[in-house]
């Protein structure tokens, strides 16, 4: 008996067939020749919204467009695990054609709601579970069923499981199931109407997994429909193997996913309980559940980028891309293309197909603008029009992409005077500057030091060969003490640098620290006169040092910091301080 066969056996049979699947946790639509509804089950009802007495004596495609079961019935042929809208849901459907006597008489469909499915990538732990009741109800015409009444009578027994019986389906009809079935326990579970998932059952020389399951209508068990999930214990344990090598493999591609597109920290990454520390992280966690703008304000190694992330991880994007773009990382002329994207033969060397922008990568998410004060003039103007439209073209295209992303920006320069000075759009930074995070420097915040060193001693730890405790109370001390204009980064650049140091000591003390940490301390008995005479010298040095490399390099400011060996946004900053600009 094929699978037509066996719809059509359940179809002749309607006093205790249409319980049957009237219970079973799929939605299942029955039409006749003429696609009129005839059969819509109380699982179908929860899924589409629909209910049956609305939808049966009606054409199924005016009540469910795009059923396609008037296409299987003129094919006959059967479409399996094919995805399909219906309302608000979006449902898995095996569509099958129901023949008698070598004419179709109607079609079948079974579906189940996948909507929440594509969070199945994080839960795969649920994943036998799944095979267990999902694919064993949508496959079950594949597989070895049994239907029993309340006494234990069989009603009904396909073909699959005939075969394995080695029985006629048709003759055990009527008879006793603990008669037929070895070890059966489907009576008991008609009686006491409670499921047995994944049982081990001996069957004559097999090792089986099956599944009982108690109909039940109206609040009243009637009998129970099993299956064979696995003839032999054999095929469970190759396919548990298979599970675990798809988890490892999961597991992996998850991590370089969020590696590439993903938040790394949380506010709870960030560490400090200085006041100025909670009252911010406290503000941030406010601004992170709505979708404006945030400019983050703060000196080189405050920690900017550890609060977009924070950020983004605390909000409704949580789920979706968050995307970093270093501005001042990239050339003028590649940052249009990196940012926005280019259709293929946009330029010489333009990628076949070509490329989407990491605003296109950050739909739905968050794009995070670093060094946002390096940005060029001109592409300020362009960064200005995606922020307010909320659209963008790709270099070299003519369609219009609409964007739902937040933005947040970062910088360390100071961009009221590079306003003032003609660096930096006015109509831009107030297009920005909707929600403002300024983040104190660490020499406001020494309290947080501490906290700060037994952290970072663990992030280092986890790294290198030795390990190390913690810090002397003298050597603490010297931390305290210095103005650490690197910040929390030159931090944690000293203290792995005394971990490389050290021997078998446990303790960072102050011989494992670096010089300028203990001259800083004697800095400090220098009176204030003479301080600022040593500033004046510096400066004027610093100053002498920077108009020499200018003119070694024509006036080429990104030449003349790599003569310094300082980073170009650096040596903006140090122009500006002495008006070279």
């Amino acid at each position: 008996m094929r699978k037509n066969d066996l719809i059509a056996a359940f179809l002749s049979d309607l006093s205790g067939i249409w319980v049957a699947l009237d219970s079973v946790g799929n939605g299942i639509v029955i039409v006749d020749s003429d696609g009129i509804v005839t059969f819509f089950n109380t699982a179908a009802e929860g899924i589409t919204g629909l209910k049956a007495e609305n939808v049966i004596g009606h054409m199924v495609d005016d009540i469910i467009p795009n059923t396609a079961l008037i296409r299987v019935m003129e094919t006959r042929k059967a479409e399996i695990n094919q995805r399909q809208s219906v309302g608000n849901c979006e449902i898995l459907t095996n569509r099958v054609p129901i023949v008698t006597d070598n004419q179709v008489i109607g079609a079948l469909a079974i579906f189940q709601d996948i909507t929440e499915l594509h969070e199945a990538v994080t839960q795969l732990e649920d994943i036998k579970r799944l095979k267990s009741t999902l694919e064993s109800i949508m496959e079950s015409l594949q597989e070895g069923i049994v239907v029993v009444d309340k006494a234990g009578s069989i009603t009904l027994m396909n073909k699959a499981y005939g075969e394995f019986l080695n029985v006629d389906p048709l003759a055990v009809v009527g008879k006793h199931v603990a008669d037929i079935i070895p070890n059966t326990r489907m009576h008991l579970v008609a009686q006491e109407g409670k499921a047995e998932l994944t049982d081990i059952q001996k069957i004559q020389s097999n090792t089986c997994v099956v599944s009982r399951i108690p109909i039940v209508k109206d609040g009243e068990t009637i009998g129970a429909v099993g299956n064979v999930v696995f003839k032999d214990i054999k095929e469970f344990k190759s396919l548990a193997g298979r599970i675990r090598k798809l988890e490892s493999e999961l597991e992996y591609y998850k991590e370089e996913l969020f590696k590439t597109y993903g938040g790394n920290y949380t506010f709870e990454n960030i560490v400090g309980n200085s006041d100025e520390m909670m009252s911010l992280k406290t503000v941030s966690a406010k601004a992170a559940k709505g979708n404006s703008t945030v400019l983050i304000l703060g000196e080189s190694g405050t920690g900017k980028e550890l609060f977009a992330h924070a950020l983004h991880n605390a909000s409704p994007r949580r789920q979706n891309p968050f995307i970093k773009v270093n501005c001042a990382a990239l050339p003028e002329q590649l940052l249009e293309a990196e940012l926005f994207g280019y259709e293929e033969g946009a330029f010489t060397g333009a990628r076949k197909g070509g490329k989407p922008g990491k605003f296109e990568l950050a739909n739905g998410g968050t794009i995070f603008l670093d060094e946002i004060g390096e940005m060029p003039l001109s592409m300020q103007v362009k960064l200005l029009r995606v922020l307010q439209e909320r659209e963008l073209e790709r270099l070299g295209g003519t369609k219009i992409i609409k964007l739902d992303i937040r933005v947040i920006a970062a910088t360390n320069r100071d961009l009221d005077k590079m306003i003032e000075q003609g660096q930096f759009r006015q109509d831009l930074y107030y297009r920005l500057n909707i929600f403002t995070l300024s983040i104190p420097p660490l020499r406001e915040r020494v309290e947080d030091i501490p906290l700060l060193c037994e952290t970072l001693l663990e992030k280092i730890n986890g790294r290198v060969e030795h390990w190390v405790k913690g810090t002397t109370p003298e050597a603490l001390q010297l931390l305290m003490q210095y103005d650490w204009p690197g910040n929390v980064r030159e931090l944690e650049n000293v203290i792995e640098r005394s971990i490389n140091l050290m021997d078998d000591e446990s303790l960072i003390t102050p011989e494992h620290l670096p010089p300028i940490l203990k001259k800083a301390k004697k800095v400090k008995l220098v009176n204030e006169a003479d301080a600022q005479g040593l500033a004046g010298i510096k400066d004027d040095a610093e100053k002498q040092a920077i108009m020499d490399a200018l003119a070694a390099a024509d006036g080429n400011k990104s030449k003349a910091a790599r003569i310094l060996g300082i980073h170009r946004s650096g040596f903006y900053q140090k122009m500006q301080k002495y008006n070279l600009l």
